[in-house]
């Protein structure tokens, strides 16, 4: 691994590195590298000496490459995200981009975990196609663990002469871990230069170098921030490090962002949100993981006056005064070193005018009297695992006066219990600025109770495994609290009834793991603006949990639901934005009811490895709206009802098999229908959303209605004498409305999931849809040997599809459409075909079509066949031909060239037999020639009604008397007859003809 130490040529800034690497860059020479990699400083500022490369490059390194490609993946996503990134700064097409949201999308349905998502071939190939020609250089920021092979992504960079360079790193956002170096490729010049650490005028200045590449993703976001108080946070991590980092726990992950505020590096103060927001801001930016990786050998006056952090070996009942507390200390930190307590002097703060954070671990002192209390300044304050020093009682004159509460800005008090009693004018006092509470396995309420809804500015409340329960039920303790936006009651085991939250109306973040006392969670006590909800039972005792509704909260994306639920019945999460409803840690053998309508943004359901067998009620609904539960009674339903509407057929692929197909007598109304969703916030629909609940529910959706009869009877025409049935929707029910059409579905997992219901389908309903050429694409119809049959469908109904050409595409090489018993359709405007002509295969079919008893078209005016026939076998169910104003039908029933030969020769009297066949109906059919291609042979013909089919010669032979026709006199007068003998003979018919006749006249139009 070739590496080079800046340090010899004395590089300690930011421009002497970029000029070093502009000179490496501008080698072009046979032994140049290919790839470079920059270390910084042992990871401070990399990333922006690469950046003052990408943007203000010089000339002489301009003329050296055609294009230089700057990409920014410090924050990382996925290698898809990389690959995008790279698209958009070669600005490639837009056909191209739009590639990517579609694969995302897949992967969304199809749950690819986003740090999974892998580059896209055809769009490696056009990076490749734009840049093969050229010189590039690409500099890139690595998020990611691993080096990057650019050849993945179309940079022929180890191709032999290629132009193209890469200028790279790992570091960036404060990533300062050391071994992260070994990753890199042993192809790849590595250049740094140590920096031992030492905190002079360099290094300080590397850290506002760093410091202002955090900054600029902040400002991206529209939140500015000062580079030099950016430092001095980051200075600040550093700091404590160093001193006490591998003793005393800072928490940096929950309070780093506090400590800055609360320190005054940012100023502040607790009523206005600005300076936490960029605070927080900054601190999501940064890996604080990483600032315990070095330790900075800052000057001893740097800020030694400011910040202090202590530990100190305690002996047993010792006390501690030897520590001295400068009066301009910010932030001190105090703990033991041996695990036994330090014991504090009450006089230990008395000059400690300008502490403003103070976190104390494994101190005692006398609760009554602190030894902070006489600290005004006090932003900050942190107990873990204190004591409280008992005073004599004739110490203790009333209440303590504890004047520091009323600056206090943030509390956190964990493993301490501290029973405060105080009076309702300091708590007014405290209210008025105090932001985050937070208390875990411990306590700072008195006799039980504290009313929470005092501190009305309160901003984050965590009471995790409270050592002493608090009251809930009896009050509205969070009324009022309009600024909450994180509460966490994780570990509350005496919580009976979550209190009313709806006047937390900031409210984003609830947690509630391990509540096994709750009984129900329910949408009357939670607010809608909710966005994070996390319910974790996988420790603790069992709990009583009935119903968990999350209805209406029209902003929650982020569902944590874990554990075993022993008597769960209902998870209701309607009207929210989860995308991946995650149930695979989910126990619930008692859970019976599913309900997610208007989710608008679901994508998918991870089930449970053992699948949900019990559940008798599933309502899925991705159209958005309003929706109301379907009406099932549930004691008496004994299999499962699934009620699925969706809008898009990729969802499919979630209903999984371990869930639903192994549920036993599953009945399924499935609808794929795309709706413009109502936009709402949430709250107009709140109230419909949490209604009052019974064991029988009503559904109500808008548009097309999925689960209502489909009236076939509505294609015949009203001079009919005829009544075709009106078939009600089966055990498993399809319906595919407007927006469906399947085209854009090209994964294998997705294709197998539309196969796999297809072959289910027992009753099928297709209308409205004006983007769809074929009910199911031919792509999809068939994946790794796996084929669509329509096994299970016993009738269909397909109207008002305008740009529908072929209903249905298969190619008989396979038994299909066994079940079939009815099929209409109406009003296809560009129909050319009901099935499709297929490949001709030599074997005999007695199951296909065996049980196709009505054809009903209506309205079908380019339609020009209806069914070829070529398996060698007859409809042999087939009762009912009806067919209206179909103007371009030719033939009814093609017959393929070699059914059509052996039909002549060893068909008897060379006809095709329709054994069942009895009722014919054919109105306003122009170009009709023939009912079927072969001759046919009815024998149980019973009714013939036709009106304006002049083209048709020959009705089918029967062996019945005086079979009813009822048609045009001229139309009768003019068919052609085969003989007695074979049964075609007009003597075997009786024709009936209207009172009221005229002689045919010209049919068109005629032009003057």
């Amino acid at each position: 691994m070739p590496k080079w130490d800046l340090s010899g040529r004395r590089v300690f800034s930011v421009e002497a590195a970029v000029r070093e690497l502009i000179r490496l860059l501008e080698d072009t020479g046979r032994a140049a590298h290919k790839a470079i990699y920059f270390d910084g400083w042992d990871g401070l500022a990399a990333s922006a000496v690469l950046r003052a490369i990408a943007e203000r490059p010089p000339p002489s390194l301009m003329k050296k490459f055609d294009r230089i490609i700057h990409v920014d993946c410090s924050r990382w996503k996925s290698r898809r995200a990389l690959q995008r990134a790279i698209a958009d700064e070669l600005q490639l097409p837009q056909a191209v981009m739009a590639a990517f949201d579609r694969q995302d999308e897949e992967d969304d349905f199809s749950n690819v975990d986003e740090s999974s998502r892998a580059e896209m071939e055809h769009v490696t190939r056009e990076i490749y196609q734009t840049v093969r020609d050229l010189s590039c250089l690409l500099i890139f920021h690595n998020g990611s663990d691993k080096t990057i092979d650019f050849s993945d992504f179309g940079f022929p960079l180890f191709k032999w002469l290629s132009p193209c360079r890469v200028l790279w790193t790992f570091r960036g956002r404060l990533r300062l871990n050391p071994e992260i170096i070994e990753k890199v490729d042993t192809s790849h010049l590595i250049t740094y230069s140590p920096l031992y650490w030492g905190f002079d005028g360099d290094t300080a200045q590397l850290i506002v170098e760093e410091a202002t590449e955090v900054v600029n993703y902040i400002q991206r976001n529209k939140q500015g921030i000062d580079p030099n108080i950016a430092a001095k946070c980051i200075s600040y991590l550093l700091w404590f490090n160093k001193k006490g980092g591998g003793t005393i726990n800072y928490d940096w992950a929950t309070h780093a962002s506090n400590y800055w505020v609360c320190d005054g590096i940012f100023e502040g103060d607790g009523q206005f949100d600005e300076p936490w927001d960029v605070s927080a801001a900054l601190h999501q930016q940064i890996r604080i993981e990483d600032c315990s990786t070095h330790e900075v050998n800052f000057r001893e006056n740097q800020y030694i006056e400011l910040w202090k952090s202590v530990t100190r070996i305690s002996e047993s009942g010792g006390r501690t005064n030897d520590i001295i507390i400068p009066s301009k200390l910010t932030s001190f930190f105090l703990g033991p070193e041996n695990g036994l307590h330090i014991s504090l002097p009450s006089e230990m703060f008395q000059e400690s005018r300008s502490l403003r954070v103070l976190k104390l671990f494994g101190c005692k002192f006398s609760f009554y009297s602190p030894p902070f209390q006489c600290c005004r300044s006090l932003r900050f304050l942190g107990l873990d695992n204190c004591e409280d020093q008992q005073q004599q009682e004739d110490d203790k004159q009333g209440r303590p006066v504890m004047e520091f509460f009323r600056s206090l800005w943030v509390l956190d008090i964990s493993h301490t219990d501290w029973e405060l009693n105080l009076s309702q004018d300091l708590i007014q006092q405290m209210a008025i600025n105090i932001r985050e509470v937070h208390v875990m396995k411990g306590r700072i309420w008195h006799n039980n109770l504290l009313l929470w809804r005092t501190l009305r500015n309160l901003h984050k409340l965590r009471v995790i495994e409270p050592t002493c329960s608090w009251e809930t039920g009896k009050k509205d303790e969070f009324t009022d609290m309009v600024k909450l936006q994180l509460l966490d009651l994780s570990g509350n085991e005496a919580i009976q009834v979550l209190p009313s939250l709806h006047g937390a109306t900031s409210l984003r973040s609830l947690v509630l793991d391990g509540c096994v006392g709750l009984k129900s969670v329910g949408p009357e006590e939670l607010p809608w603006c909710l966005e994070s909800f996390s319910l974790d039972m996988r420790k603790g005792k069992a709990n009583k949990l009935i119903c968990i509704s999350l209805a209406g909260c029209a902003r929650l994306s982020d569902l944590n639901l874990r554990g075993s639920f022993a008597i769960l019945e209902e998870v209701d999460l309607s009207g929210t934005r989860i995308k991946t409803v995650d149930l695979k840690a989910v126990d619930a053998p008692c859970l019976q009811r599913l309900v997610l309508l208007a989710c608008v943004h679901l994508r998918a359901i991870l089930w449970p490895e053992k699948g949900m067998q019990q559940l008798r009620l599933l309502c899925i609904d991705t159209r958005g709206g309003v929706s109301h539960d379907p009406l099932v009674s549930l004691e008496q339903e004994k299999s499962c009802r699934a009620f699925i509407s969706i809008t898009d057929m990729k969802f499919l692929q979630t209903l999984d098999e371990k869930f639903i197909w192994g549920q036993p007598d599953l009945k399924l109304n499935l609808c794929l229908l795309v709706m413009e969703a109502i936009k709402d916030d949430g709250r107009n629909c709140r109230k419909e959303m949490t209604g009052p609940r019974s064991n029988k529910r009503q559904i109500i959706h808008k548009g097309s209605s999925t689960y209502m009869d489909v009236d076939v009877g509505k294609i015949i025409s009203d001079h009919s004498k005829s009544s075709a049935a009106q078939p009600q929707p089966l055990g498993f029910h399809v319906e595919i409305g407007e927006g469906i059409s399947g085209t854009d579905m090209q994964s294998t997992q997705g294709i197998k999931a539309v196969t796999f219901v297809m072959d289910r389908v027992q009753s099928l309903h297709v209308h409205d849809n004006s983007s769809i050429t074929t009910v199911i694409p031919e792509h999809m119809m068939s994946v790794e040997e796996v084929k669509i049959r329509w096994h299970a469908l016993s009738w269909c109904h397909v109207e008002r599809c305008p740009r529908l050409d072929t209903v249905f595409a298969t190619n008989y090489d396979i038994f299909c459409f066994r079940e079939l018993e009815i099929f209409s359709a109406a009003h296809l405007l560009m129909a050319r075909s009901v099935w499709s002509r297929g490949r001709i295969v030599n074997a005999t079919d007695s199951e296909s079509f065996a049980k196709l008893r009505a054809i009903h078209l209506h309205m079908c005016p380019r339609l020009q066949f209806v069914l070829p026939l070529s398996w060698f076998y007859t409809l042999s169910s087939l009762e009912t031909l009806h067919i209206v104003c179909c103007g371009d039908l030719r033939q009814v029933f093609p017959v393929e060239a070699g059914f059509l030969n052996r039909i002549a020769t060893e068909h008897r009297n060379g006809m095709l037999e329709f054994p069942r066949l009895k009722h014919l109906y054919l109105h306003h059919l122009s170009s009709l020639r023939q009912i079927c291609e072969a001759k046919m042979f009815a024998p149980k013909l019973e009714t013939v009604r036709l009106r304006g089919c002049w083209g048709l010669r020959r009705l089918p032979a029967t062996d019945r008397r005086r079979v009813v026709v009822d048609c045009e006199k001229d139309w009768w007068d003019n068919l052609e007859w085969d003989g007695l003998h074979v049964g075609h003979h007009p003597s075997l018919f009786a024709p009936y003809h209207s009172a009221y006749y005229k002689k045919r006249h010209l049919r068109g139009t005629v032009l003057r």
